[in-house]
């Protein structure tokens, strides 16, 4: 019973602890939002103001430059609303994915803003300041685990129904992109290049296909362990060290011949697949 009782507080402290963090994320991204609604309405005051002062007729580009600055600067009032307390959006048990996605919307609009500024060649002070802040919230969402939050899915993998393994990188603020492996070799490869000595499958993430399609699919991962040493990743006994090069493996035949190579700490493990594409070539003798 006393066992009981301890685990049932040991849940509730548990709960208790998920809600204050999650409540000081959210106060941190509110924070953030305050600034950078404060700076969008500068932003946009100082658009009209300049523009307002010129003589000469205002062209299609400059217009644009006004228009999409109020629009940011009211995406910026909005988002800030959704991050209030009082905010009955606040209080959804899909806070993070329904917050994320409406900071997406946030970022989009500025993205529009910037571009158009930068084709007007009018980019003030504030819009690389606004940016800087939306990078930050980009990093305060990162660190809430949820399926559908993008930022928490920076690096990681995901599997699709056809198998295929992506990896999500950031672009920017609210812009992530699905990038496919060419295959397991170039998974592996990839995952120890970014100093992860874990099996990539430890960093692999469950989400549904609508939110992996939601994301531009970017360039092939195409890698290989050409010039590598490499052994299969398993617990057999007897198992032998390969040289890759020239597209074949040379079977390593002496500890002395594998400490001239570099020692164990340059020997990378990989399934067996990996090893088997590559045809035979000349033990090292």
């Amino acid at each position: 019973m006393n066992k009981m009782i301890q685990s049932v507080f040991l849940i509730f402290l548990v709960c208790l602890f998920s809600l204050h963090a999650l409540g000081n994320r959210t106060d941190d991204i509110y924070k953030l939002g305050i600034e950078l609604e404060k700076l969008a309405s500068s932003l946009a005051l100082n658009s009209y103001q300049h523009f307002e002062g010129w003589n000469g007729v205002i062209s299609d580009q400059e217009q644009a430059v006004l228009f999409k600055s109020e629009a940011f600067s009211a995406s910026c009032r909005l988002f800030l609303k959704m991050t209030a307390k009082s905010s009955g959006y606040f209080r959804s048990g899909y806070l993070r994915t329904n917050l994320y996605n409406a900071f997406i919307y946030l970022s989009r609009s500025f993205k529009v803003l910037e571009k158009e500024m930068t084709k007007a060649r009018v980019v003030p002070y504030e819009v690389s300041r606004c940016r800087d802040i939306l990078d930050q919230m980009d990093y305060a969402f990162s660190r809430w685990p949820s399926r559908d939050n993008l930022a928490y899915l920076h690096r990681k993998y995901i599997k699709a129904r056809d198998d295929t393994v992506y990896m999500i990188e950031r672009r920017g603020p609210g812009d992530y992109i699905r990038r496919p492996f060419k295959d397991l070799e170039s998974l592996y490869y990839f995952n120890y290049s970014i100093g992860r000595e874990k099996a990539p499958w430890d960093y692999l993430e469950e989400i549904s296909e609508n939110t992996l399609m939601k994301m531009e699919q970017g360039t092939l991962i195409e890698l290989t362990f050409e010039g590598c040493l490499i052994i299969e990743k398993s617990s057999r006994r007897n198992r032998s060290v390969f040289l890759i090069e020239n597209g074949k493996k040379r079977g390593v035949t002496s500890p002395r011949v594998l400490e001239r190579l570099g020692g164990w700490d340059q020997v990378y493990e990989v399934p067996k697949q990996v090893i088997d594409k590559y045809p035979e070539g000349q033990p090292i003798k």
